[in-house]
């Protein structure tokens, strides 16, 4: 089977022997006129392209090179005859709709056709609208009306970005009677996108964001990280999900923490429930049964996969000052353009909408940087332009950079960057026109769905093999470009949309010394394999995985994987079961939350937290990150892995981190910054300027005898006597460093201490919401940051908003609240209107 999936590659490659082939292909590809001969000889190949895929389904590649030249054709010669009966036949009828409507001038059905025509015109007008309003394919209308009608408790969907995975949600939870839903999605910047769209439902159902909005409701949907799921469940032992969506599917096959409460949730659901229904989505599965996790025997996975893309891409190289056309089909470069600068290139080819990735934060930063510099057009003047700056320098920061490259149509965002101020900038990306450019790392696929035309790839990873990108990431990256919606939803956009322009950059600045046709390449492969990491995955297999290094040390990586993942299923099998003992309750909570990866020996690490619990006596006038390090660091100094963690034995460290939560998180954002500078300025003053920042942004090493063998050995400092400016933005990314470090390590710690009713409730709630007020902390559990509400508080705004009959926010007064919004900051507004819209 792997050979027949490859047969094709080398079959198209040998095309490159037939000298008239590759010359008119070339043409075609480069927008070089046809003569009429070429033309006729062109669409013959595409024809024969189709009837080898015809005669075998595996050989994708003579159906995309097919689909390729005819879509090529009709864009280039305004000529769509032959896409228009193509996709009569494949069934692409959003194309049929565009031509028909959009270029109805320039092509008439012909009436040898009309009876193959009148079928196609009724069934899309009348049947193939989906619940987004827009045409569906025959192939996506087949798969979700056969997904509505399925019984099966295992439903996989396997489809391209922009192939109404959402709508399908949507639909399973309208065309069906279950009580207890939850969507789970990967992270935190999906579940307003995710709310959003299942509020407009406007559905009799409580809608669960946070595992402490649940109040035992009899109906909800619970939009969900598994984390909060998991949660819910743990609190409530009479309590599952009838049917979870696992958007994001994929990521299940991953080796790391937030995989493993994926898997041990379904397993954890099963147990309650062995009928659950469970809908896997995801763009990037090869084989479904991939998918099933361990002790869930739910037979098989009921899978429709879309094979055929209306999309397809072209791909480019630019390196050493020139730029090439890589044909994909036949591993070809078609020479282009020579002596032109990087920056240059990027500005030539850029569209309407651009996305320029890069994988590391700091050259993402200065990426930017250049492409501003690069632009000679100044948009300061420009009153859309202008208020985004204003908005910036007073909530922000005057010397956020930023606001300089936005002058130029340009932004950035990357994982180092508040949340808030993320979302600000994607949402300004998506509506304001003037903003051409977005330079991103990978956080890009976590957030909205952003209006994106072209493609810039500026690396293949960093250097570590595991953290480069492979072909799924890839695919994930070139699927952001030109989605469905934004094609065809609008008549005026061009058709070009259709044929996404793809990037890559080779330039030792930013990609290194390996080239990057590694990367460009891999996206010849029309399949990819599933590679299951993850041991609580039925078909894993430790020997289909590879270990780097010399033959000895693949085998001592292997043997430690085995014993690993020996731990990892006693571990999933000891939190199914139920317990009755404080050491038992401890063990299961701790590897329920991940916490357990904290610690070299789990259960030494346990025997001397329950020695810690037996010998404290609580007092409200102890600091919580002190009661962290009494009950968690003390006795266990030498057996903590992670360094962030290990640093709170350090009188200066928890001092600082309990001024972050009583103080630091209550600021406005600005606030935040400016009180993280003069932290800088006074340490840069010290004996030890030096601070950690982490591998994205440091460039100095700090040698610690503890870890002179690990990690934290590396360049994961850097100096704080640096000019101002340089500081305010290293403010920026380290808010975002500890906000982080608080939510995923020390919450999840605190927690624990509430949950063993270590600390009271109102102490609790005091470090967590910043309060005890119960309305306020409702409104933090929606999202909302604990900033914004004391303002809504203070300005006795609270009032205006309720929860209805479901426990749903809305607000009372509509008329008084939206004249109050539009009296405040732009950001505060914002963030509000991303809960209430």
């Amino acid at each position: 089977m792997a050979n027949k999936k490859n047969a094709d590659l080398k079959e198209l490659k040998k095309l490159t022997k037939d000298d008239y082939f590759i010359r008119v292909f070339k043409k075609l590809c480069l927008n070089k006129e046809l003569s009429f001969q070429e033309k006729e000889f062109i669409l013959t190949c595409a024809l024969f392209f189709f009837k080898y895929y015809n005669l075998d389904k595996r050989l994708k590649g003579y159906f995309k090179i097919g689909y390729y030249i005819i879509l090529k054709y009709a864009l280039n010669y305004n000529d769509y005859k032959p896409l228009y009966e193509i996709s009569i036949q494949i069934g692409f009828y959003p194309i049929i709709d565009f031509i028909t409507k959009v270029k109805k001038n320039l092509f008439s059905v012909d009436s040898k056709n009309l009876i193959l025509d009148a079928v196609a015109f009724i069934s899309y007008k009348k049947d193939f609208k989906s619940t987004e309003k827009y045409i569906e394919s025959l192939e996506q209308n087949i798969s979700r009306n056969d997904i509505i009608k399925s019984k099966s408790d295992e439903i996989a969907y396997i489809a391209p970005t922009s192939y109404g995975k959402s709508s399908l949600i949507k639909e399973l939870i309208k065309s069906n009677n279950f009580s207890r839903i939850a969507v789970i999605v990967p992270s935190k910047s999906l579940l307003v996108q995710t709310y959003k769209d299942i509020k407009a439902l406007n559905l009799d159902y409580k809608l669960v964001l946070h595992d402490e909005m649940y109040n035992n409701e009899k109906k909800f949907i619970g939009i969900l990280t598994q984390e909060r799921a998991t949660r819910i469940l743990n609190k409530n032992s009479k309590i599952n999900y009838e049917i979870l969506f696992i958007d994001e599917a994929h990521k299940l096959l991953n080796r790391d923490s937030r995989s493993y409460i994926l898997t041990r949730l379904i397993q954890l659901n099963y147990k309650r429930n062995n009928s659950q229904k469970l809908v896997y989505l995801s763009p990037l599965i090869e084989n479904a049964i991939n998918l099933k996790v361990k002790d869930t025997n739910q037979g098989e996975i009921f899978t429709k996969k879309i094979q055929h893309d209306f999309k397809s891409f072209e791909l480019y190289l630019y390196e050493n000052q020139q730029s090439y056309f890589y044909d994909r089909f036949t591993d070809s470069y078609f020479e282009l353009i020579k002596n032109i600068s990087y920056f240059k290139y990027i500005r030539d080819n850029s569209s309407n909408k651009n996305f320029i990735f890069h994988s590391r934060p700091i050259k993402v930063e200065k990426l930017a940087e250049n492409i501003a510099n690069d632009i000679t057009e100044d948009l300061s003047e420009n009153i859309v332009i202008k208020n985004i700056i204003e908005t910036l320098n007073k909530e922000v920061h005057k010397s956020f950079y930023l606001t300089n490259y936005i002058k130029k149509g340009v932004i950035y965002i990357h994982a180092k960057m508040p949340n808030i101020i993320k979302e600000y900038l994607e949402e300004k990306f998506k509506k304001v026109v003037e903003i051409k450019y977005i330079v991103a790392n990978s956080v890009i696929l976590e957030g909205i769905n952003l209006p994106i035309e072209t493609i810039f790839i500026t690396t293949n990873g960093t250097g570590n093999k595991n953290q480069r990108l492979n072909v799924k990431d890839l695919i994930n990256l070139v699927g952001r470009a030109n989605r469905l919606n934004e094609v065809f939803a609008n008549k005026k956009l061009k058709p070009d949309g259709l044929i996404s322009k793809i990037h890559f950059l080779n330039h030792e600045d930013y990609q290194g010394k390996n080239s990057i046709k590694t990367a460009l390449k891999s996206l010849r492969e029309y399949s990819f394999s599933d590679i299951v990491k993850n041991p609580l995955i039925e078909n894993y297999d430790i020997n289909n995985l590879e270990f780097s290094g010399t033959k000895d040390q693949k085998e001592i990586r292997k043997k430690k994987q085995i014993i690993e993942d020996e731990n990892l299923i006693e571990y999933s099998k000891f939190v199914l079961e139920n317990h009755n003992n404080l050491n038992q309750e401890v063990k299961k909570y701790i590897i329920e939350n991940s916490i357990n990866v904290f610690f070299k020996d789990l259960n030494l690490a346990i025997e001397n937290i329950l020695k810690n619990i037996s010998n404290f006596k609580f007092n409200k006038e102890i600091k919580i990150v002190d009661i962290v390090n009494d009950i968690f660091i003390i006795n266990n100094e030498d057996n903590i892995l992670d360094y962030e963690l290990e640093r709170l034995k350090n009188e200066k460290a928890r001092n600082y981190y309990n001024n972050f939560l009583e103080i630091t998180q209550k600021l406005h954002l600005n606030e935040r910054i400016n009180e993280t500078l003069k932290y800088f300025i006074k340490k840069a003053k010290t004996e030890s300027p030096e601070l950690y920042i982490g591998s994205s942004y440091g460039n100095i090493s700090k040698p610690s005898e503890k870890y002179h063998n690990g990690h934290y050995n590396g360049k994961v400092y850097i100096d704080l006597r640096k000019p101002e400016i340089f500081l305010v933005n290293i403010a920026i990314v380290k808010l975002k460093i500890e906000e982080d470090f608080i939510s995923y390590k020390l919450n999840s710690l605190i927690v624990f201490l509430y949950t063993f009713k270590i600390i009271p409730e109102d102490y609790y709630f005091n470090y967590i919401y910043g309060t005890t007020d119960l309305n306020i902390i409702r409104l933090v559990r929606f999202g909302l940051s604990v900033n914004v509400i004391t303002q809504l508080k203070n300005d006795n705004q609270i009032d205006n908003l309720e929860l209805d009959k479901n426990g749903n926010l809305f607000v009372k007064d509509n008329k008084t609240f939206d004249l109050y919004l539009k009296n405040q900051p732009e950001l505060f507004q914002f963030e509000v209107k991303k809960y209430l819209n």
